[in-house]
């Protein structure tokens, strides 16, 4: 692998993933009643596209399970 091919390879891995595309505001754990909790933005619409800081409900849930149960 040559030179350029090194420096593609880190740009590959430095960028971030786009998972979140595919998701929707009102499916993310930091979405309640059209704000964000992490930006604060208020007013958004819950069928509008998810943003970077993307987390499912589904995961955050069993994620507070798992915490409860070590307790």
């Amino acid at each position: 692998m040559g030179l350029f091919g090194k420096a593609l390879k880190r740009i590959r891995q430095g960028l971030p993933k786009m998972d979140f595309i595919k998701n929707k505001h009102g499916d993310c754990a930091n979405f309640d009643n059209g704000t964000c909790k992490v930006f604060h933005f208020t007013n958004l619409d819950p069928e509008g596209q998810a943003c970077p800081h993307f987390k499912a409900k589904k995961l955050a849930e069993t994620e507070n399970k798992t915490k409860n149960l070590e307790k």
